[in-house]
C-alpha cells in the first residue's frame, strides 16, 4: 500500500481495486468491526459469494486481530448451523441475498443494508493499531477456524494462528517476477484459500479473483487464465488433469503459467509425468498439508517420476519425523507415523482439549 498505492490488487469480472482502495475499504470495515467489539480471541463469521467484497472483508477480519468463521452457502444448513453454533461468532459479515440462505446470527452486518454504508462511509481509512483494538494482536492469536469434513463424527473446528499464516506465507520456493498474476479460485472454506489472496497481496502483485462458474468449469477457467495472464495456481492433482486434457493448444494459450503447486490429493507419477511432457519449462510443486498445519513438505517435480511422487521435505519454520508406535524415529527405509512440528501449527480443535 505505501509502496505501490495505485498498482491493481484485485480484479474480478469487469472491476478492480487498487492498492490504495483496498485498503481504506478494509480498514474502514475493520473500525466499524472494532466499533461493535470485534477484536483478537473473537469470530467472525464470513458469509459471502466470491467477489471483491469477499476479499476485503476478510483482510478487515484480520486488520481487527479476530479470527474468520468461513461460510459456504452450498454447504447444508444443518452444517451451518452447527458450525456457528459451536464457534459463537460475535457477528456476520454477509449482503441481504446471502443471508437469506443462512441460520440467523445475532449480530448479522449486510454490507449493502443502506445504513451500513453509511456507517462506513464515516469510519476512518487508518490502519488499526493495538492500542484501538480489543486487545493486543499476538503471533498465537487465532486467525481462522476451519472445520474438518466429519467423515469420522462432528466437524471439529480447526483453530490457525497468525504465526501459522505468516510462517507460510512467507515461505516460497521462488519470488515473484514483477507484476504477477496469481488465481484465486480456491473456496474460502480451504486454508489454501489464503495462500492465493495473501501470498500475492503481500508482494504488491495482483490476485485474479476466479468467478463461481469459471472455477466449475475447465474452459472456462483455461480462458481467463490465459485472458488475465496468470502465472501462479494453485489446484488439486484432478484439476490439474482436466486442464491438461483440455484440447492439444492448452501449452500454448497458457504459456505464461509458470508455477504450479498441487496439494489436497496425491500426485500420481504419471500425473506429473505428463505436466512436465506439456509444461517442460514451468514448475511443478508437489505440496504436502492440511488445516491442522497448512502446509508442512514440498517437493519440487524436476525429472520423470517413476515410482510415487514424494511430499518432499519441511518448509521453512517446519519440522517433520517419521516415529514408530513409541514416538522414536525409526531407521531409513522404515515405515512408520509421520510427525509435523513447527510454527505453521494451527493451536488445536475448538472447544476439543481432549483431541487437541
Amino acid at each position: 500500500v505505501a509502496r505501490t498505492p495505485q498498482a491493481t490488487a484485485l480484479v474480478f469480472e469487469d472491476t478492480s481495486l487498487t492498492y490504495a482502495e483496498l485498503n481504506a475499504r478494509a480498514n474502514r470495515l475493520a473500525h466499524h468491526l472494532i466499533a461493535q467489539g470485534v477484536g483478537p480471541e473473537s469470530f467472525v463469521a464470513l458469509a459471502l459469494p466470491r467477489s471483491l467484497e469477499m476479499v476485503t472483508s476478510l483482510l478487515a477480519i484480520l486488520k481487527t486481530g479476530a479470527a474468520y468463521l468461513p461460510l459456504d452457502v452450498d454447504y447444508p444448513k444443518e452444517r451451518l448451523a452447527f458450525m456457528l453454533q459451536d464457534a459463537r461468532p460475535v457477528c456476520m459479515v454477509t449482503d441481504t441475498l446471502t443471508s437469506q440462505s443462512l441460520p440467523q446470527v445475532k449480530s448479522t452486518l449486510c454490507l449493502d443494508d443502506p445504513a451500513v454504508v453509511t456507517a462506513l462511509a464515516a469510519c476512518p481509512v487508518s490502519n488499526p493499531v493495538d492500542a484501538q483494538r480489543t486487545s493486543p494482536l499476538r503471533p498465537l492469536s487465532l486467525a481462522y477456524v476451519l472445520y474438518t469434513s466429519g467423515s469420522t463424527g462432528n466437524p471439529k473446528g480447526v483453530g490457525g494462528t497468525y504465526q501459522a499464516i505468516a510462517n507460510r506465507l512467507h515461505w516460497d520456493i521462488r519470488k515473484p517476477e514483477a507484476d504477477t498474476a496469481y488465481a484465486q479460485k480456491t473456496t474460502h472454506n480451504f486454508i489454501d484459500f489464503l495462500w492465493e489472496t495473501f501470498m500475492p497481496l503481500l508482494a504488491g502483485q495482483r490476485v485474479i479473483v476466479v468467478p463461481p462458474q469459471a472455477g466449475r468449469d475447465v474452459e472456462q477457467l483455461v480462458d481467463l487464465l490465459s485472458a488475465q495472464n496468470v502465472q501462479r495456481i494453485v489446484l488439486v492433482p484432478s484439476l490439474l488433469q482436466a486442464v491438461l486434457e483440455h484440447g492439444s493448444d492448452v501449452s500454448q494459450r497458457l504459456c505464461n503459467l509458470k508455477y504450479w503447486a498441487c496439494s489436497g490429493e496425491a500426485l500420481t507419477p504419471s500425473l506429473a509425468n505428463r505436466f512436465k511432457e506439456v509444461f517442460p519449462d514451468a514448475l511443478l510443486l508437489n505440496i504436502y498439508g492440511t488445516s491442522e498445519f497448512w502446509d508442512a513438505t514440498a517437493w519440487v517435480v524436476e525429472a520423470r517420476s517413476e515410482a510415487n511422487v514424494p511430499i518432499g521435505s519441511p518448509i521453512a519454520g517446519m519440522q517433520a519425523y517419521v516415529l514408530d508406535t513409541g514416538l522414536r524415529p525409526v531407521p531409513a527405509g522404515v515405515a512408520g507415523e509421520l510427525y509435523i512440528a513447527g510454527a505453521g501449527l494451527a493451536r488445536g480443535y475448538l472447544n476439543r482439549p481432549g483431541l487437541s
